[in-house]
């Protein structure tokens, strides 16, 4: 499953050490979020997003914290499971975060891998 987000263009304000404790703060919630897919806890993985949150994915566009809860079940009927991500860029632009990077995830015992893009709020993550 393939995450999507698009890309805003907004002037940097942070300070150095801000940015340092963002990204972080960052790394963090996407540890977080990887351990909540792992452990099939779809509640803990849709509070991750905002209640208006969009989720754009090659299966659907999906808005809404419920209707993202219900495409988590969704993928996780599926089997997936060893889900990890690695940011390639992390990057803070504004009072926003870009992280970048790749996933890998196993169904059964076939990997499957992509990329992915997503946007949070800097203070979300704090």
């Amino acid at each position: 499953m393939f995450t999507v987000a698009f890309m805003l263009s907004i002037s940097p304000s942070l300070g150095a050490q801000e940015k340092l404790s963002a990204e972080s703060a960052s790394a963090n919630f996407q540890k977080n979020f990887a351990s909540a897919y792992n452990r099939g806890d779809v509640d803990a993985m849709a509070a991750a997003f905002a209640e208006d949150a969009i989720r754009v994915t090659p299966s659907g566009i999906f808005q809404g914290r419920d209707a993202i809860r219900r495409s988590f079940q969704e993928a996780l009927k599926i089997g997936l499971h060893d889900y990890s991500v690695r940011r390639v860029i992390s990057r803070t632009e504004g009072s926003f975060i870009l992280n970048v990077g790749e996933w890998q995830a196993k169904v059964g015992d076939q990997p499957f891998r992509g990329y992915y893009s997503a946007i949070l709020p800097a203070m979300a993550t704090k």
